[in-house]
């Protein structure tokens, strides 16, 4: 019989530091207790993106064992209105997990923010990868995190709002959106 560890990890900050600061690690999974199902604990990620990623929105298995979901929302919301806002929704199937996120961040228009992501989604049924994005910008640096288990949370900065960043922009306010964001996934090791 195999015995395993589990071990928390946590990226760097991609993007910038500004705004409020988020942790679904803690605010929808729970640090103290964790019962999430960690091979299954995101069912879709919506991304709201045009230059930039506005915003991002992760559904999540709840913790408590059911079959019930909560979701995350972070910057610019689906409920934004502004008809050039791309809004993606990137579902994982039941037998799939985001084994690597990549993507660029960097200035912008709007200042240091995350400008793209793309998501490597692998079928451990079928064996196959399958790449979710780019969505955003082409500006900034590229980064790319690979996770040992699988990626099970976000955190990151924001500020939330119904307004696309161009809306805000447009409006004169330079405050709103995603800014930054930290990957968090659980990572197994043999005892």
């Amino acid at each position: 019989m195999t015995t395993y560890t589990t071990a928390l990890v946590s990226s760097n900050l991609f993007g910038d530091s500004k705004g409020t600061h988020f942790n679904d690690l803690e605010n929808v999974v729970g640090t103290m207790n964790i019962t999430i199902n960690t091979s299954k604990p995101i069912k879709s990620i919506k991304v709201m993106h045009g230059g930039v990623v506005d915003g991002i929105e992760v559904k999540y298995y709840k913790s408590d064992g059911s079959s019930g979901t909560t979701t995350a929302r972070h910057g610019t919301s689906s409920d934004c209105d502004d008809s050039s806002l791309k809004k993606t929704l990137v579902t994982i199937g039941d037998t799939e997990s985001i084994v690597a996120i990549s993507g660029k961040a960097g200035t912008s228009s709007w200042g240091i923010r995350v400008v793209q992501l793309n998501f490597a989604i692998y079928d451990s049924t079928t064996g196959h990868m399958r790449i979710a994005g780019p969505y955003g910008g082409d500006t900034g640096t590229s980064f790319r995190v690979t996770a040992n288990g699988n990626f099970i949370a976000l955190g990151g900065f924001a500020i939330d709002t119904d307004s696309s960043l161009a809306q805000l922009k447009q409006a004169g306010d330079k405050e709103g959106g995603l800014y930054g964001l930290v990957f968090d996934e659980v990572d197994y090791r043999t005892v």
